[in-house]
Formats: C-alpha cells, sequence, structure tokens
C-alpha cells in the first residue's frame, strides 16, 4: 500500500537530513543539472534553515521564499518545491526536488511533482496579479494561468 501524501508548507526538524537528500544529494541531479547551475547563479544558493520549530529553504538573499513539502503519512519528505514571487506578474520555481524509487517503474514518483506543481498553481491563482508559473529548470518554460 502507497503512503498518502500530504502537501504542507512545514517540516519537522528531525527530517534536516532526509530534506538535504532531497535538495542537495539527490540521485537524480545529473538530469536537471544545468536547470540547478541556473538557477544558482541567477538567484542563489538553496539553504535549509530552522523558523518557527520548523524547516524552511531560504535562497540566497531574496525575500519571500516560498517552500512546500511533500510528505508521506510517516512524516517523512517525498518531494519539495521552492519558489517565489518575482516581478508582480509571475512566480518562479527556483528547485524542485523528488525522492528517487529504487524500484525501475518510469514516473513514479510524477504523482508527487503533480501534487507539489498543482499547490504552486493554487497559490498563483490566489495571488492578484499573478499570470504565469516559470520553472528554472526547463528553460524559458513558463506555464500560463487562465485567470
Amino acid at each position: 500500500m502507497r503512503d498518502q501524501i500530504v502537501i504542507t508548507s512545514k517540516l519537522a526538524p528531525h527530517q534536516r537530513v532526509a530534506l538535504e537528500h532531497l535538495l542537495f544529494f539527490n540521485v537524480n541531479q545529473h538530469r536537471v543539472r544545468l536547470g540547478i547551475q541556473q538557477s544558482i547563479e541567477t538567484y542563489g544558493v538553496p539553504e535549509i534553515f530552522e523558523h518557527e520549530g520548523g524547516l524552511r529553504v531560504r535562497v540566497g538573499d531574496i525575500d519571500g521564499v516560498q517552500t512546500l513539502f511533500a510528505v508521506s503519512d510517516t512524516g517523512r519528505p517525498q518531494g519539495v518545491a521552492v519558489f517565489v514571487r518575482l516581478a508582480h506578474e509571475r512566480f518562479v520555481v527556483l528547485h524542485l526536488g523528488v525522492e528517487p524509487r529504487s524500484n525501475s517503474a518510469v514516473d513514479v514518483n510524477t504523482p508527487v511533482l503533480l501534487k507539489l506543481m498543482y499547490e504552486i498553481r493554487r497559490a498563483a491563482r490566489r495571488t492578484r496579479g499573478v499570470d504565469r508559473i516559470e520553472l528554472v529548470y526547463k528553460e524559458r518554460h513558463a506555464v500560463r494561468l487562465n485567470v
């Protein structure tokens, strides 16, 4: 039976090592290496820190960075999305990480990634003036919102 995945903006401090593996030591980084490099060069290095009893991610000197975690019912992070509102009209997804699976099934983590992106899209739609979401890992890729 698969764990249920919940999207939350708080992650327990004892999950720091699991978050570090998702964000910094993910075995799938090679697939989006150029996007990661572009994000770091443009926006800064991501850093995990503790805030109000939970873990967050900040990126460089950017204010307003938000973090969403996809968490299993056991509390273990399965995915992370780091994004920020830049300019008035856009959200920019700065970093994404999804837990690698040991089996060889294709797209086993697609539901986690889709849930994270769905929540970012919901937040963008609730934010006045935002009409697109840009993914730094995909060159010139923006999702226009139908507002």
